[in-house]
């Protein structure tokens, strides 16, 4: 009984040690570039609440990477919880969630290009949008 005992606790004791030295291994580090988004409106002031999201470009086309929306001062930044993004080609996609939209001449999907040590701001320009007038004669049905 005390053989079985003992094989449990040395079992049990090299189990939490080998846990324990896994986690605290170094993860591997991969180079990693700054990137934020900013988005003003004609008169240059910050908008809040646009919703950012980041795809990155592969071979096989692209992948939801990041996400993030501006704050007050009209940025948000991409990867800031894991100090970036990591090197490498992405699109910039933004979806105001205010009463506004993308000025004239201005593009969505946005490509952009991160490189180690990088500190990339892209700046997005809105404009109001207008709400649309429904005609006194149309019919809405309910």
């Amino acid at each position: 009984m005390r053989v079985v005992h003992r094989r449990i606790c040395v079992h049990a004791a090299l189990a939490v040690l080998l846990a324990t030295l896994g986690c605290s291994r170094p993860s591997t580090k991969y180079p990693l570039g700054k990137l934020s988004v900013r988005v003003i409106d004609a008169q240059n002031k910050p908008v809040r609440l646009t919703a950012v999201d980041l795809y990155k470009l592969t071979p096989s086309g692209k992948v939801y990477w990041r996400a993030s929306s501006t704050d007050s001062a009209g940025i948000a930044v991409l990867g800031a919880k894991n100090g970036g993004v990591t090197e490498g080609d992405y699109l910039i996609h933004i979806i105001d969630r205010t009463w506004h939209k993308l000025a004239p001449g201005e593009t969505n999907d946005r490509p952009v290009t991160v490189k180690a040590g990088d500190d990339t701001v892209v700046t997005f320009r809105v404009v109001p949008r207008l709400p649309v007038r429904i005609p006194p004669s149309a019919k809405i049905s309910p």
